[in-house]
Formats: structure tokens, sequence, C-alpha cells
């Protein structure tokens, strides 16, 4: 498997059967682990290694994972979202709530703010989802058609590309000098 390794200006590119290609992405990853050591670089070699090719994954898999991974990413705002019925239910219990006041001649603003607040967070949610709906639609449908899979990060990239019946080509680019040295060696 080794000797398909070929070392390049920016990484490294591997060709080989779906196994090879599998096993030499896992080599990858075992090298980054080696060398890339602060928290944040950890995150982004976990993100791969739930990218990276697995025996188990199908084209259809790969295309998943980098839709997946090339789409807006979940947002905090989405993660107490109950639901856009729930949120209006809310908004609309809070402008009940500032009438009231105003028929008491209390100040109605902290209740008009919730429910401002409210609507804002469905408007906020919707779109995001939305706008990861139409880039999904875009990458599965037109942009995976004509490109590899691929993965990237601030520390490096890695583009998945099925060549022929059974052979696919990997190619990883580091931005990390040191790190590129030590792929090199992969090659050698």
């Amino acid at each position: 498997m080794m000797q398909d390794i070929e070392a390049t200006n920016s990484g490294l590119k591997f060709e080989g059967r779906w196994d090879d290609v599998c096993e030499f992405s896992q080599k990858l990853e075992e090298t980054m682990e080696e060398y890339l050591d602060s928290k944040k670089k950890k995150e982004e070699i976990d993100e791969y290694e739930k990218w990276r090719p697995h025996l188990k994954d199908s084209d259809e898999d790969m295309k998943e994972k980098t839709v997946e991974e090339a789409s807006v990413d979940k947002k905090r705002i989405e993660e107490n979202f109950e639901g856009a019925k729930q949120e209006i239910d809310k908004a609309e219990e809070d402008l009940l709530r500032s009438l009231e006041d105003i028929k008491e001649g209390m100040d109605p603003s902290k209740d008009l703010k919730e429910a401002l607040l409210e609507i804002e967070k469905l408007v906020g949610v919707e779109s995001i989802r939305s706008l990861r709906k139409i880039e999904e639609t875009i990458y599965k449908k037109l942009m995976l058609k004509a490109n590899p899979y691929y993965f990237d990060t601030e520390d490096f990239s890695v583009n998945l590309e099925r060549k022929g019946t059974g052979v696919y080509c990997l190619r990883v680019n580091v931005t990390d000098e040191s790190l590129r040295e030590h792929f090199k060696e992969m090659a050698d």
C-alpha cells in the first residue's frame, strides 16, 4: 500500500482501492493525533475521524458526511427551540399580557420585549434551518456531482475522489509545515 503514496507540494496524494484508502486515512489520523496537540486541533481530528472513509461506508455515506460537514453548523439558538407553534404561542401570551399591562396602567415594555424575542428566535431558527436545507440540496444535487468529497479545517483539508471502478484518490493538503514534513515521511 505505501508505494502508492506520493508527496505533493502541499501534502500527500494516495490512490488505491477502498480498503487501502480507508487504511491510509486512518494512518493520517494517527499522524495528526501524534503531531497536532492543542484542544482546537484535537476537535479538528475528531471531526476528521467522523468524516474520513471507513470500510463500512459507501459513496452515499461519504456524500452525506461531506454535505453535513459543508453545511451550516447547528447554532446555539436552535438548542432551546421548542418549535414554531410553541414560540408563537409564547409570543402571543406575552403580547396579551402587555395589553393587560396597558389596561392596568402598567409599563408593557417587558412583555413586549419578551414577545419580540420569541418572534426573533422563531425567525432566526427557521432562517438557519432553511439556509442549511438549501446548502444541503446544492451540495447533494450540484456540487458533489462534479467535485470530490472533501473535509476542510484551518490546518488541513482532505479530498476523496472516485477515479474509476474501485479506485479512489485521497489528497491531503496541510498548512502546518511541520505536519506536512511528517506526512511526507509516509511517502518515503
